[in-house]
This record gives structure tokens, sequence and C-alpha cells, in this order.
């Protein structure tokens, strides 16, 4: 019986993204997370004796910003090689944008598989042989899989691909293939890597994402880390992840249905704060507030959004002891049953709030607000329009939050000042 470990995507000295800039944020445990991620998966691989250590693209998230990020990585190697435990790996989208290492030869312990072909590394002492092939370069839209080798009979075989596979939301294209193309190889486990977010896809055989070992922004929830593949003869029988993250993000929705008043919709907060916390279990937190549903609170809501975040902010640090951020909050409120009493007060007044209310949320129905945002972006600083920040006003989905949001902030405060008369 043998073990191993399958990662990817470690974007080592990568930036967590969308808390930095914030005060109060909880900027000492966002710095250097992934190489603490990486350190326990180091210290997983020695305290399981793996027999290796797969790492499938991306290692690296572009050119460093100097030779210490090589420098912690080489030690990390060093530790397994001390334990006699083998590395192999493929270079992904990221890696290839790396120019410096092109230049450093890898750790001792350590193969990178070439990018020319498809090459096989045969460990006779475990029975397996390892196929798989690097990215040349940043873009690769061939699909590798195809030219890779069938499998060598009477061992365990595995393919090391970075891949979108037959595509996955939200990643962009990298040699393509199918689940098809993958089985005729003949292999027992596809170890794959790109996509972020943890995927069995099949289990006959097992093609696998083990997803990202940290996550970096709210996009990136849940628990994030690598799989623990336990092998007999030529048999998979056991495939268990394993958490290695050190940071969360987590997406917390809050059900605001027939919440009356403040002290009820702060006391439903708090609640959802403290399961997000259980389920983080012990590591510090990122959060994104979502309050839904129908209540008569939705206008105070709207009105006074900002106040609101930095409240729910304030139970946050209570709750977490400076552990729990909450990044944002999101509104998806319906608004107070009895709203349309107030509207007929003033038939004009009911009349401009029903105007912005049908305001279209596609930008291309309201003119010229293509061209005020242009302009409004470039005035911007880069990280607060980058795609992961939440405000790529690129993105249609976002685009539709945004101006929903708006619109209720607006509503909101005019709601508040037809009824100040």
């Amino acid at each position: 019986m043998l073990k191993f470990i399958h990662a990817a995507d470690i974007h080592l000295d990568s930036p967590l993204r969308g808390l930095s800039r914030y005060e109060s944020a909880p900027v000492a445990s966002i710095r250097n997370a992934c190489r603490r991620a990486l350190e326990n998966l180091v210290d997983l691989a020695i305290e399981e004796q793996v027999a290796f250590v797969l790492l499938a693209g991306d290692l690296y998230d572009g050119d460093w910003k100097d030779y210490s990020t090589g420098i912690f990585f080489s030690r990390q190697m060093g530790r397994l090689d001390r334990k006699g435990i083998r590395v192999i790996g493929v270079a992904g989208n990221h890696d290839a944008a790396n120019t410096m290492t092109r230049a450093l030869a890898a750790p001792a312990n350590m193969t990178l598989l070439a990018s020319r072909k498809p090459q096989t590394v045969v460990l006779d002492e475990c029975n397996v042989a390892i196929h798989g092939q690097s990215f040349k370069d940043r873009h690769v839209q061939d699909n590798l899989v195809r030219d890779y080798p069938a499998a060598r009979p009477g061992m365990f075989n595995i393919g090391l691909v970075h891949t979108s596979l037959d595509g996955r939301e939200g990643h962009g294209v990298y040699a393509p293939c199918s689940l098809d193309d993958l089985r005729a190889r003949g292999y027992q486990y596809w170890a794959l890597g790109h996509v972020h977010k943890r995927e069995i896809v099949s289990n006959d055989p097992w093609v696998v994402f083990s997803g990202c070992i940290q996550g970096r922004h709210i996009r990136e929830t849940g628990d994030k880390g690598c799989m623990l593949v336990t092998v007999e003869d030529t048999t998979v029988i056991g495939v268990e992840p394993v958490a290695l993250d050190v940071f969360r993000w987590a997406v917390c929705p809050v059900d605001l249905n027939e919440a009356h008043d403040a002290n009820e919709i702060s006391q439903r907060i708090r609640t959802a704060l403290q399961e997000e916390q259980r389920h983080a279990q012990g590591r510090p937190l990122a959060v994104r507030v979502c309050l839904q549903g129908a209540t008569r609170m939705a206008e105070e809501l709207a009105a006074r959004s900002h106040t609101w975040l930095q409240r729910i902010r304030m139970l946050g640090a209570e709750i977490g002891d400076g552990d729990i951020w909450v990044e944002r909050m999101q509104l998806a409120t319906s608004e107070q049953p009895d709203r349309e009493t107030r509207r007929d007060e003033d038939s004009g007044f009911a009349h401009m709030l029903n105007e912005i209310e049908a305001t279209p949320c596609d930008f291309e129905a309201i003119p010229g607000v293509a061209a005020v945002v242009d302009e409004l972006v470039q005035k911007l600083p880069v990280e607060a329009v980058d795609p992961d920040s939440g405000c790529d006003v690129h993105d249609p989905e976002t685009v539709h939050r945004l101006v929903d949001e708006a619109k209720q902030l607006l509503v909101g405060r005019l709601m508040n000042m037809g009824g100040k008369g």
C-alpha cells in the first residue's frame, strides 16, 4: 500500500485580495498565508509518510518580486528530500509566465516534467508511472492529453495535467480536453490543476481537481487544500480531501424574513457569523454578509447601508476577537409590506420611486451610462476594479449587483425623505 499527495495552484506569494486596503483588516493573518499553507502541505506529507507529492501546475503566481520566493520553496522541498519524498510537477499558465525560474535548477528531489512533449517518470520502488507535460508558454490552447502515452501495463498510472477540462465557470480555457480523452489513456488516476474549486469529476477512473491550497479572495470560499490518495496494488482505495488553508473566505447568507427591528436583525447576523466561525475551525475568517428576505427594515438597511456595514464589522470584531473581518455587506432584501400605503400619500413621490425601481440593470439600456462608468473607472485605483475585487464592471453579474444595490440605496434614502414630509 502507498500514499501520495495531489496538490495544485499553490500560487506561492500571491497576495490575498480584497482586504488589505481596509483599515483594521487582519493584515497579519493575510500576509504569507500561501507560504504557511505550503508548510502545512509539507507537514502532512511527512506525517503521512507519503511516497511522493504531485503538483499539478501554478506553483508560482508569475515572476517573483525577488528570490526569497524561490528560497522559501527550496527550503520546503529540502524538508521533503530529507524524508526521501519525491516531488513531481508540471508548469501551468502562471508558472510559464515566470521568467526567473527558467534559469534556475529545480530542487534535487523535484522533477518538473518537460514542456516540449509528454514525459513519463517511473518510480520502480512504488510500481508507479507518472505521465505529464508542462506549459511552455502561458497561453496553451492545445489538447495536451491526446499525446500522452498509453498506460504502462501492470503499473499504477497517473496523468498529471494543468487543464480547464471541458470548461469550468470563472476559469480561463487552458489545455482543454474531455473526460473521454482522459479515459482513453487507461490511467487509474488523473491529477488535475487550474480549477481552484475541489472537484471529483469521475471515480472510474479517478479524475480529480484538488483545488488551490489557500483561498485568495471572496470567490475562493470554503476549505482549501489537497488530496491524500491511498493505493493498494493498482487500485485507488481512498481519496481524502485535507484542508491546508490558514485563512478562510466565506459568503454568509442571513435570512431577515419578517425581522421587525434593528435588534432582531443584529441577533440574526450574530448567529450567522458564529456559525461561519464554527465552520472555519479556528482560522481567521473574511466574510461577505448577504442580507436577504422580506422585512419592514429593508428601507432602513438600504438608506443606512454604510452604518449597517460598520455595525456588522463591530459584531465580527466582538465575536471573533480580531479573527473575523466583514469584507462587504450585500443587500438582497425586499421592501416592507406597508410600503404602498406610504406611496399613496403622494402620487408624484410614488411615481418617482416606481420609475427608479423600473430602471433596467443592463448598462446598454441606460443612455450614456457606459461612458460615465468608463470615465469613473479611469480615476479609481487599479486594485479597486480588479476582477478579483468584486467590482469588475465588465462582469454582467457584478454590474447587475452594483446597479441593484445602488437602486436600493437611492430608494431607501428617498423614502426617508418622503417620510419626513
